[in-house]
């Protein structure tokens, strides 16, 4: 009747074999979940706690600050705290004289900034006076990608080998 009889029996393989794994489907949960438990029978605690396996789970309530703001109020906290203890110490101590204090300087270096944010970073905290220098030290250095990120605290003004190593090393 047909002469391409391969042809045609192929086709109905196909529709046959497509059928099936339709139905496969079919019978499959659509949602299955590792614990068995899909999230509209959840609870909202359990719900939190699943989540926070892979996220930060925060309630609406708490707020969140930028970085500006926390060094604001950081600053703000510190400028009340030192005013207390100068109200509270010539009390205590009339006429001693204060103890020679080392200005220590704490500089945040963020994620992925390059050198030359860095240098104006140090410069306007104070560290350096010269942000061309700094960078062709680190430069010679070859520490323009390993700037380590996190919290770095100088002791006034320093050298410039001595800063970039400071800042490249692991602290």
């Amino acid at each position: 009747m047909f002469k391409n009889r391969a042809l045609v029996t192929g086709i109905g393989v196909g529709i046959l074999v497509g059928a099936i794994l339709l139905q496969v489907m079919l019978i499959r949960p659509s949602n299955p979940s590792k614990s068995g438990i899909s999230l509209e029978e959840m609870d909202p605690q359990k719900l939190k706690e699943e989540a926070s396996k892979y996220y930060l789970v925060l309630e609406k309530n708490v707020k969140m600050y930028t970085q500006a703001e926390l060094d604001s109020a950081v600053q703000k906290k510190l400028k009340e705290e030192t005013d207390k203890l100068s109200a509270s110490k010539p009390q205590d101590q009339p006429k001693a004289s204060p103890p020679a204090v080392s200005s220590k300087i704490v500089v945040y270096v963020q994620q992925n900034l390059d050198a030359s944010t860095v240098a104006d970073l140090l410069f306007r905290a104070g560290v350096i006076s010269d942000r061309k220098a700094f960078i062709t030290e680190l430069d010679k250095q070859g520490g323009n990608t390993k700037i380590q990120v996190g919290y770095h605290e100088f002791e006034g003004k320093m050298d410039m080998p001595t800063l970039v190593t400071s800042l490249i090393t692991v602290q």
